[in-house]
């Protein structure tokens, strides 16, 4: 090959470091096949009405917090705007507050309803020997 011919005539002539690994695509045939249950569910799964407003209150007033406070944050860090970020700051603590109550009283109300389902489930016998 003449050097006039060559488009990179500077150029080292090295070997192709891609040759190495073969050919993948051929390759691929041998990879055995796996079979994948299905995962969606054969019938869908009643949920409480309580727990799922308890799921979704919370979720709501996590995010409520989460942004309230980060961009309050930000505002009174960046902008100096004491007023407007310490409000959002404000907000997004109150809503991280309520949360956490929220999510609380629902605890102890399932809580109490498993004792009651506990002490319904015992003899008579057994709580009048104590």
């Amino acid at each position: 090959m003449s050097r006039d011919s060559d488009p990179w005539p500077d150029e080292p002539d090295e070997e192709n470091p891609e040759e190495r690994w073969g050919d993948p695509e051929a390759e691929l045939s041998n990879v055995p096949a796996v079979d994948v249950p299905n995962s969606e569910p054969d019938e869908e799964t009643p949920i409480d009405g309580d727990l799922q407003r308890a799921f979704w209150a919370t979720v709501v007033l996590v995010n409520v917090a989460v942004a309230g406070i980060s961009i309050g944050a930000m505002l009174v860090y960046f902008r100096g705007n004491l007023i407007i970020g310490g409000g959002a700051v404000a907000v997004g603590a109150f809503a991280l507050v309520r949360a956490y109550y929220f999510y609380r009283d629902f605890r102890e109300g399932d809580e109490a309803d498993e004792t009651e389902t506990d002490v319904a489930g015992t003899d008579e016998s057994e709580t009048d020997e104590a």
